[in-house]
């Protein structure tokens, strides 16, 4: 069973909670609820959005209006639901005092990394798309790197963004076919295609293949950009990730060219005989844009497999 993290809060009792859910067909139920305390709620990050959510029924619903419905109980004695002093129940959930926090993780050495303006992340971690002063950032330019095993050798490794709608059924892709360069809606252009691995003269001397992307420009029906890199004609030159190495994404600001935000890949997070990595996804959330860490890898054939399939390791 998928299981993510929603972290909430209650006016009354002063109290973050996390709400485990699960996903029951294309809906998120809450399955368990814990306290806590603020150093770990500075450390959670809510993973899903949904207008509402419900509880599964292992979890006993209002005791008076008899709703399972997290945070909107109608009952007029909602407030009374809660132990005495406010001490954790499970109908707890049910009180309108209680709401999602869509805040992002503070960033400190648990969660992230800040090498003065640049935020190192790891696996898995996920920081806001800004500027170190906490202003909102919308002109990115994402630089995607790598090495090949064997220098000389014809080791063709591609970037690529995917255009997503919230549930899916929506994508487009940006690769390195010349017609389909650049999203139509201009939120998205990958600059040049690079053949070799080797330095092509962008902003970072390690980059090797760059992407403008403008967030304002993101259509209102998508809210994800899914970073990808894979290798190209990997099936009729038999190469895999064994044959390249030190992938890693840069988020700069495009005036100062700073880097803002960096992850790298660790060799051993990958499968050898994989081609391609989800390196990372720049999501639409109600607080703003995020980017998290992906880096997961998986085996496909061609760019276009791999847009289709990219979801299902987000």
């Amino acid at each position: 069973m998928e299981t993510k993290f929603v972290k909430a809060y209650c006016d009354e009792a002063n109290q973050y909670f996390a709400l485990e859910v699960a996903k029951f067909g294309a809906t998120w139920k809450v399955i368990n609820v814990t306290h806590l305390s603020d150093e770990e709620a500075k450390l959670l990050a809510t993973e899903v959005e949904q207008s509402v959510f419900e509880t599964n029924d292992n979890l006993l619903p209002c005791l008076d209006c008899k709703t399972r419905k997290v945070a909107s109980c109608s009952c007029a004695k909602r407030r009374n639901q809660c132990a005495p002093g406010m001490k954790y129940r499970f109908n707890c959930v049910y009180c309108n005092q209680l709401k999602i926090d869509y805040s992002l993780p503070t960033m400190d050495g648990a969660n992230g990394i800040r090498e003065g303006d640049k935020v190192v992340l790891s696996q898995g971690q996920e920081v806001k798309i800004r500027f170190a002063d906490d202003k909102p950032l919308t002109n990115i330019l994402v630089g995607v790197g790598w090495d090949p095993v064997l220098q000389g050798d014809n080791m063709d490794v591609d970037s690529s963004v995917v255009v997503m709608s919230p549930n899916g059924s929506q994508r487009e892709l940006v690769y390195f076919s010349r017609p389909n360069m650049r999203h139509p809606s201009g939120c998205a252009e990958l600059l040049e295609d690079n053949l070799t691995g080797e330095y092509t003269g962008n902003v970072d001397s390690n980059d090797d293949e760059n992407i403008l992307v403008d967030l304002k420009k993101v259509p209102q029906d998508r809210d994800r950009l899914v970073f990808l890199v894979n290798i190209y004609n990997c099936e009729e030159r038999e190469q895999t990730l064994k044959d390249v190495k030190n992938f890693y994404i840069r988020l700069y600001d495009q005036v100062s060219k700073k880097v803002l935000i960096e992850y790298k890949v660790e060799d051993n997070q990958v499968n050898p005989t994989d081609t391609a990595i989800v390196i990372g996804v720049a999501t639409r959330k109600t607080s703003g844009w995020s980017f998290k860490a992906i880096g997961k890898s998986l085996h496909v054939a061609n760019v276009q497999t791999l847009a289709h399939e990219c979801d299902r390791y987000l």
